[in-house]
């Protein structure tokens, strides 16, 4: 072939595939639900990329420079309309900080439907009892990830101690605020993911998940006479909020037992008390309280069959108590298909003033044009809640931004407002709040940024955040929540004047 040939054949060729650039799919051709199939880009041929990561230096900056006086400053000059005497310098600072914090949304507007659980974080400070606030999420709060920071906020500013509701044995080993240990013949039931089918009922109760020291007695059980024993130990962690490493007393929440158990504490490997529970077809409560707060504490169970028991909460006598209660891989749809009685029992025993509840992540992968479906069913679960706990508040934390990579950038998902759209639509329909994550850490395309960061705030599967970063957005959390709290404060205080 002559050259004057092989040049024009290289030129056509170059020329289709220029083409083909121009017009090839910007996100690609979807091969399946994890692999897409790209074309170079007439972009990559020029090096016109106009993909930009979200500037979050200011978010982080000024995330630094926030504290509760401040709050409460900013929350003053909201309500006085100017006649609050203050420097100019702190005026202008605090009117400029205050535009950093995202704050929590309400259906109308409508920010009275936090003023019950106002009302009793206010009360708790001067004539005691617990305020009991329950942080259910998906694996972006797993390992007390973010629950830790705002309980321990919270403890500080109205008072309490201690990790809150825990179930007997976890699936995870780790858990940043409570050293926990079990021996190893408990029986794990859990309501979402691995479900043993042979369970027949929807007892799981408030953790979604139940645990026993005998196996579940099911159709094709056959008669065990053996008498079982189990225990579970509590200790302090190392990783912990001081606040978080004592308690000052134990609950023990079971139920449905046929046969009569033993139990038994220790307190510092001393007995403190031992006693026999009978049987009992309904929710049922151990409770013991110390003279002063404990750091180490271990239960024994003994018996030819074992109750379901559905949690152990290590509280205060008196002050806020946050439970975390981590779900990997869950959407947050799974309220509405528990037994509703048992959940009336719990959460009426443990008196639950707020909900929080944060889910969304896991349904992002899932593309699809419409997400009215995920609406509907995170409202049930919303509905569901106010059926078996009404007179509790509820605020949805939305999802945080999430990347796909395309090429050698990492992008957000493309249907992620959609998704979070749909949890804000289902909270405001339900007279729940809604606090946009989201738009908190930067909004589109800003989870590069936060693993990028230097030290890194979030790990490199750009969807969780690292310890470092689980601090930071949870302290946007606080700081929008306590300005909320300030607010209310003004109010009542004008009232009294």
């Amino acid at each position: 072939m002559k050259p004057f040939r092989i040049l024009l054949f290289l030129l056509s060729v170059f020329l289709v595939l220029f083409a083909v650039a121009l017009y090839y799919p910007e996100r690609g051709i979807r091969l399946g639900k994890n692999f897409s199939l790209h074309f170079i880009s007439s972009d990559d041929i020029f090096g016109n990329d106009s993909l930009q990561y979200a500037d979050i230096s200011d978010i982080i900056n000024n995330e630094a420079l926030i504290s509760d006086s401040l709050i409460s400053t900013m929350a003053a000059m909201e309500s006085d309309s100017g006649t609050l005497a203050l420097s100019d310098t702190l005026r202008a600072n605090a009117d400029s900080l205050k535009k950093s914090i995202t704050r929590i949304e309400f259906p109308e507007n409508d920010s009275t439907i936090l003023y019950k659980v106002f009302k009793a974080l206010r009360r708790t400070k001067d004539t005691g009892g617990i305020v009991r606030i329950m942080h259910y999420g998906d694996s972006q709060i797993e390992g007390d990830r973010m629950t830790s920071l705002i309980r321990n906020r919270l403890q500080k500013k109205f008072g309490g101690h201690g990790v809150g509701l825990v179930p007997v044995s976890h699936l995870y080993d780790f858990s940043f605020s409570v050293t926990q240990q079990t021996s190893d013949n408990w029986y794990r039931y859990v309501q979402y993911g691995n479900r043993d089918t042979s369970i027949k009922h929807s007892r799981y109760g408030p953790l979604s998940v139940f645990c026993m020291f005998s196996p579940a007695i099911t159709d094709s059980s056959s008669a065990d006479t053996a008498t079982h024993k189990a225990w579970i130990d509590f200790s302090e962690s190392s990783y912990a909020y001081q606040n978080t490493k004592s308690f000052s007393q134990c609950r023990v929440f079971y139920g449905h037992n046929s046969e009569p158990f033993l139990y038994e504490i220790l307190l510092n490997n001393e007995r403190y008390d031992a006693d026999i529970a009978v049987p009992s077809k309904s929710v049922k409560e151990l409770q013991w309280k110390f003279n002063s707060p404990q750091k180490n504490l271990r239960l024994v169970f003994s018996g030819r069959t074992s109750p379901e028991i559905y949690g152990i909460a290590l509280d205060p006598l008196r002050g806020v108590v946050v439970d975390n209660i981590a779900m990997r891989g869950c959407p947050g749809v799974f309220f509405s298909t528990s037994d509703k009685d048992v959940l009336k029992a719990m959460f009426k025993k443990l008196d639950v003033k707020l909900f929080l509840l944060q889910f969304g992540g896991n349904v992002v992968p899932n593309i699809v044009d419409d997400y009215s479906y995920y609406e509907k069913w995170f409202y049930r679960q919303l509905t569901t809640i106010k059926e078996v706990c009404p007179g509790a508040a509820i605020i949805v934390i939305g999802l945080s931004d999430m990347s796909v990579k395309e090429k050698n950038r990492y992008v957000t998902y493309p249907n992620l407002e959609k998704v979070r759209d749909a949890l804000k639509s289902a909270a405001f329909r339900a007279g729940a709040g809604f606090w946009d994550m989201y738009r908190a850490m930067g909004g589109y395309n800003s989870m590069p940024s936060w693993v990028f960061a230097d030290p890194p705030l979030a790990v490199k599967d750009f969807v969780h955040f690292n310890p470092r970063g689980a601090v930071i957005i949870s302290q946007m959390f606080y700081n929008a929540f306590i300005f909320e709290y300030n607010r209310y404060e003004n109010l009542v205080q004008k009232k009294a004047e």
